[in-house]
């Protein structure tokens, strides 16, 4: 999902790439910030790419 999330989807469109649903979306992003210890977007990416 972070790959999405650094090719510029948002949330919708990720949903819909992988048909799954929008809170399902949501709340795995929140679970990799809380695993990557992050807050936002560019702050996943950067870890991502570091």
């Amino acid at each position: 999902m972070l790959r999405l999330i650094a090719a510029g989807m948002r949330n919708q469109e990720i949903a819909d790439r992988l048909v799954i649903s929008l809170s399902t979306v949501k709340r795995h992003i929140a679970n990799t910030y809380g695993k990557l210890g992050v807050d936002h977007r560019t702050e996943a990416v950067a870890r991502l790419t570091t």
